[in-house]
């Protein structure tokens, strides 16, 4: 189908849109020049023909309704250069949590549930009363949960303000630290009280996939159909993606859209050169290189690196491994992972590596890093302009850096994204037309324009235009994170997570060439990052503990390593596990 997108942007203070077309959707014009999307809602099971009274069209960025004759109808007049706002809606608790877990993380620090004071929204009696049955140009009330992978983004600030009177929603918002928001989610899930929409950091959780077997979320083919009237979830987010999110051939969940280039390995480019050191290329090189480092900077104690599951690619990590019946061993009971591990062990031996690595959370090993603590530290690469400014505070002559790959015996540890990370799903419980008026936000925020002010921010506020190029304000790097990726699906874009919005030009221009590197690469992905078994996600959790105890010995020498091999054999000829390889065969057929 062709892609007839024209550009369709909004400037916020006058509401007004240039023309957009396509997806052979039907478009009418409003009184402020843009073209508009027609919707239909009714109810369950409500066959709805054009020209019935349930029918409202609405601008396809800025959500406003469009009455019959083109005229914008938001509940009131609107003048030109004023917005309406959103109405004042229902406060609804989030009762998430046992009483005995409400108010605090496994690291100490409170879960935050915030809401726009409705001092900041107009009054809508009606709605307070029947949010689930307001109209659907009206502003309603999102009850979500999500992770937050750095601070807790403030609502009330400009950013929030204005995204939640684009999308004429209300937010109330419950946002956990990322390194504990698996477990969050998980006692969220077996509670049964769930918000109405949440983030889900990975779609291969077993708890998760037990609730929508129980029928706790919307199943998006029966809610939607073919999404042909969402074009920018169907269009904006690759088949890719909604294939790999799939569960028994059902869509639940929308992705949540990553592109290829993501993830890289940051380094100190500034200690290599100190120490006369080029950049490595393969596995052996780094490590040599880190080794020297350590050694010659004693005071400083720095960790090299830590236990990152990436490297396991180097070591075969790409190539599917099948036992004498047919299925497809997972990776942990694989001789190539044992390989790997058995490198991790002579690592540790090396003394580059913390003592406490089996232990340490995400967040623990970025704040090592931007600390001046260790050497190494694999992420999107876009943080590293914010690891290089954190650095600079300590010393202006720090630098860091990304390295997309390393070459190791099978491999490369290069991390190309799978299309999607995670995704968004929507409880059951939602009235049809709620979880409608839902997926409809979320094809907006996929419109590539409209993700563009997701993580760019708004001109004037957040950024300036200066001879064509936008420049960014210092209030951009206050009010806008990747949080707002965590509550609003987004479109396809090849440089979404190596450009950093509050960097120069210039240092973004150079994190592209960087970023083009990996490209060199085989394009490849460890198969387990998408491919699942339901035997698998029973069996595994009474295993995963011991498991990862007796991995950790073996990386710190405290077992021989024929110990942790007799382990891995011992799980390998389970009956239970050679089912759980025979499903992983299965959908490694489908998936690939």
């Amino acid at each position: 189908m062709e892609d007839k997108r024209g550009n369709c942007g909004q400037s916020d203070m006058t509401g007004e849109c240039v023309e957009r077309s396509g997806y052979g959707q039907s478009f009418r014009r409003s009184e402020h020049g843009s073209s508009v999307q027609r919707y239909r809602y009714g109810q369950a099971g409500e066959s709805i023909s054009p020209g019935e009274r349930s029918e409202a069209d609405y601008c396809s960025v800025c959500g406003d309704r469009i009455k019959p004759g083109g005229s914008i109808r938001s509940g009131a007049s609107r003048k030109p250069g004023k917005r309406t706002m959103p109405g004042r809606l229902a406060a609804v608790s989030l009762a998430l949590m046992l009483a005995a877990m409400a108010g605090c993380s496994s690291t100490g620090q409170p879960y935050v549930q915030q809401t726009v004071p409705a001092a900041q929204l107009e009054a809508n009696p009606d709605e307070a009363d029947n949010p689930a049955a307001a109209s659907a140009n009206e502003p309603f009330t999102l009850r979500v949960l999500s992770n937050t992978p750095l601070e807790v983004p403030d609502l009330n600030n400009r950013f929030w303000t204005r995204i939640q009177q684009m999308f004429k929603v209300r937010l109330q918002a419950e946002f956990v630290p990322l390194d504990d928001y698996d477990r969050r989610l998980r006692l969220v899930l077996a509670s049964g009280d769930l918000p109405e929409a949440m983030v889900l950091n990975s779609v291969n959780d077993s708890v998760f996939n037990k609730a929508v077997k129980q029928g706790m979320f919307w199943d998006l083919n029966e809610l939607a159909g073919d999404l042909s009237q969402f074009p920018n979830l169907k269009y904006n987010i690759s088949a890719t993606a909604w294939n790999y999110t799939k569960i028994e051939g059902r869509h639940y969940v929308i992705p949540r859209a990553r592109p290829l280039l993501d993830g890289g390995l940051h380094w100190r480019p500034d200690l290599f050169l100190k120490h006369g050191l080029s950049q490595p290329g393969t596995l052996d090189e780094y490590v040599g290189a880190l080794k020297q480092i350590v050694d010659a900077n004693p005071n400083k104690h720095y960790i090299g690196l830590h236990f990152e599951e990436s490297f396991y690619t180097a070591f075969g990590g790409f190539e599917p491994v099948y036992n004498s019946e047919g299925g497809l061993v997972h990776k942990y009971l694989t001789d190539s992972y044992t390989e790997f591990v058995r490198w991790y062990r002579h690592v540790y031996g090396m003394g580059l590596m913390s003592k406490e690595f089996a232990i340490l959370k995400g967040s623990d090993k970025e704040n090592m890093f931007r600390s001046d603590k260790a050497l190494t530290y694999e992420r999107n690469m876009y943080h590293s302009y914010t690891y290089d400014q954190e650095l600079k505070k300590i010393d202006p002559g720090y630098e860091a850096g990304v390295i997309t790959y390393l070459t190791g015996p099978r491999g490369h540890s290069g991390e190309y994204g799978i299309a999607f990370t995670g995704g968004f799903v929507i409880a059951r419980s939602v009235p049809k037309d709620k979880a409608l008026r839902i997926l409809h936000m979320y094809d907006q925020a996929a419109d590539p324009r409209v993700t563009d002010q997701l993580l760019r921010g708004f001109e004037g506020i957040h950024f300036d235009m200066v001879n064509g190029k936008r420049v960014p304000t210092q209030l951009a790097g206050k009010e806008i994170s990747n949080a707002v990726m965590q509550i609003f699906p987004n479109a396809d874009d090849e440089w979404q997570k190596v450009v950093n919005f509050a960097a120069p030009a210039a240092w973004n221009e150079k994190m592209k060439a960087t970023a083009s590197t990996l490209y060199e690469a085989e394009r490849a992905v460890d198969p387990f990052r998408v491919i699942r078994s339901a035997a698998w996600l029973k069996e595994w959790p009474k295993v995963e503990d011991d498991y990862i105890a007796i991995r950790t010995q073996a990386v710190m020498g405290l077992i021989p390593m024929s110990e942790y091999e007799e382990f891995v054999r011992k799980y390998r000829e389970k009956p239970e596990f050679k089912l759980a390889f025979k499903q992983f065969a299965d959908s490694y057929k489908l998936m690939f």
